[in-house]
């Protein structure tokens, strides 16, 4: 996490037992008072050792209040060594996490409610082993 920061946004959502459905979008609001800070966004992934591959590539969004995209990006998520197969993140047991900066020296141009928006780019429908997906909005000082 950042340091000297606050979290405007931390939330997580369970993918339950069946793993992250491409269809199956994750949306997180929020609102903006302030267009004179500074934020920036991260994602969270949390998967456990059933998941198949050892990257995940998915999508991260900032919408507004009339769903008009602000900023989009494209990311890998590198889960396990390539090599060694050995999993990345911090963990215990078979469940580890990751965290990754998608955005930063993120402004909004307005005050009013927004929304992230995370979606899975892999060629599967159905990702097993993906537990939670989520994202933070950090406040930079």
């Amino acid at each position: 996490m950042a340091c000297g920061g606050d979290e405007l946004i931390n939330e997580r959502h369970s993918m339950g037992e069946t793993g992250w459905i491409q269809k199956n979008k994750v949306e997180i609001p929020f609102e903006i008072t302030d267009t004179s800070q500074v934020y920036e966004m991260q994602v969270a992934i949390r998967q456990t050792n059933t998941y198949s591959f050892y990257n995940l590539y998915f999508i991260s969004e900032i919408l507004n209040d009339q769903g008009r995209r602000l900023k989009k990006a494209e990311a890998e998520a590198i889960l396990y060594d390539a090599k060694s197969g050995k999993p990345k993140g911090s963990g215990l047991g078979d469940m580890y996490s990751h965290s990754y900066t998608i955005f930063k020296n993120l402004k909004f141009p307005k005050s009013g409610n927004y929304r992230i928006r995370l979606q899975q780019n892999m060629r599967m429908d159905t990702l097993e082993g993906v537990v939670s997906v989520g994202a933070s909005l950090i406040k930079m000082k």
